[in-house]
């Protein structure tokens, strides 16, 4: 078995843990659970992600989680347009995320007329 087909399966298993935390965040409504695993298989980066819980929780998360990736960046390279991409990056994530929501909104109001 070589590295990348342990890797593919090893992503697999860490969707399968994304699931069951957002099953834990469903059913615990005092538990806030934002995660999202990455896997690059050469070819493109395939992502899993899961936010759910209260409106308040989950943007304190998100300044955390942004804050920990200028961090990231920030080892290797101390310049701003590191801060510049996450701050764009998280915008764009934020604006794609919002487009979802609403053409999933759109096609389950369309499904119930």
């Amino acid at each position: 078995m070589t590295q990348k087909n342990i890797e593919e399966i090893k992503f697999e298993e860490a969707k399968k843990l994304v699931k069951e935390l957002q099953a834990i965040a469903t059913f615990n409504e005092n538990i806030t659970c934002a995660v999202n695993i990455s896997f690059n298989d050469g070819k493109g980066v395939h992502s899993a992600s899961s936010a759910l819980g209260g409106k308040s929780e989950l943007l304190k998360m998100y300044g955390d989680i942004a804050e920990a990736i200028v961090y990231e960046f920030m080892k290797d390279h101390d310049c701003i347009c590191n801060v510049n991409e996450t701050i764009e990056h998280a915008i764009e994530g934020a604006v794609n995320g919002f487009k979802k929501f609403k053409q999933e909104a759109k096609e389950k109001s369309d499904e119930n007329n």
